[in-house]
């Protein structure tokens, strides 16, 4: 394939991930993106509608191409957890991740956890289009549900993927596991919830991290963890208090009970994050 199509195609991958996981996609986005002229915006989205029939719409009304929700004639196929990376912009959006150069090595395998483009954009999209969403939940507590809920923003734990909701059940604001949803559909109504309003998103707390008090060579967990003569200080939303925690594996007992050989940090300032307002739970052994 020669360099220009390969750029071409690009721009068309570019276009159907904008539109399958934001709802809409226009010439700015592509002129933004790739520094192209209007012009050759116009031409590219002409040709990915020719391509793809029945996966977009033009809208004269928002003067742009809406997304169908026809993902079964997409184009390209979408890699779920790669595409949740980029829109939280930690990753550039792409074709082919394979063209780096390499060295010899290994990443430890992880328990994959299904997550499939049609659930995920329909969620992604009540984001973008400040839509509610009306979803069939599993939770440990209550089993099976319908929830309706404002997604609001998409959250990577280090381990899990969840979205943060306002919950009108609860009335609430709540974080849900994106592998927990098995049916999700985007609601007709705008939504007015905001994290501005969410007061664990907006609150920002502190964690003062320290060897394990009982372990033996607390210089060697200074070295690895690169903490100084007093503690790790790290800055966390509160409503991630938790999952921080049992990520890491931190000892967070009042007592430093723990086992300092699996746990080799200590939360030194429990008693000031609940006065923070970090959640119960999150500090709850």
């Amino acid at each position: 394939m020669s360099k220009q199509r390969e750029i071409q195609r690009e721009r068309l991958f570019y276009i159907e991930f904008l539109a399958v996981f934001s709802g809409q996609v226009t010439r700015k986005d592509l002129v933004g993106r790739f520094g192209i002229s209007e012009p050759a915006a116009t031409k590219d989205l002409a040709l990915y509608v020719d391509l793809a029939p029945g996966m977009l719409d033009y809208d004269l009304r928002k003067k742009c191409y809406v997304y169908r929700g026809e993902y079964s004639r997409a184009l390209f196929e979408h890699d779920v957890y790669q595409s949740l990376f980029s829109l939280l912009g930690e990753r550039a959006i792409a074709l082919d991740y394979g063209h780096a150069k390499r060295i010899e090595g290994w990443i430890s395998s992880s328990i994959k956890r299904k997550l499939t483009v049609p659930l995920v954009s329909t969620i992604t999209r009540c984001i973008f289009q400040r839509k509610t969403l009306s979803a069939k939940y599993m939770s440990l507590s209550s089993g099976n549900s319908i929830r309706e809920l404002s997604p609001l923003a998409i959250v990577h734990d280090g381990l899990r993927w969840h979205v943060r909701c306002f919950d009108h059940n609860k009335e609430d604001f709540r974080d849900f596991n994106l592998t927990r949803f098995f049916e999700a559909q985007q609601g007709s109504e705008g939504s007015n919830a905001s994290l501005n309003d969410d007061s664990q998103w907006c609150k920002k707390v502190t964690l003062h991290l320290v060897p394990h008090p009982k372990a033996l060579h607390p210089e060697t967990i200074r070295l690895d963890y690169d903490i100084d003569d007093l503690a790790k200080c790290v800055e966390l939303r509160a409503c991630f208090v938790g999952y921080f925690l049992r990520q890491w594996n931190i000892d967070f007992s009042d007592d430093a009970s723990g086992n300092p050989k699996a746990q080799h940090l200590f939360l030194e300032n429990k008693t000031e994050l609940y006065e923070l307002g970090v959640p119960e739970w999150a500090l709850s052994v």
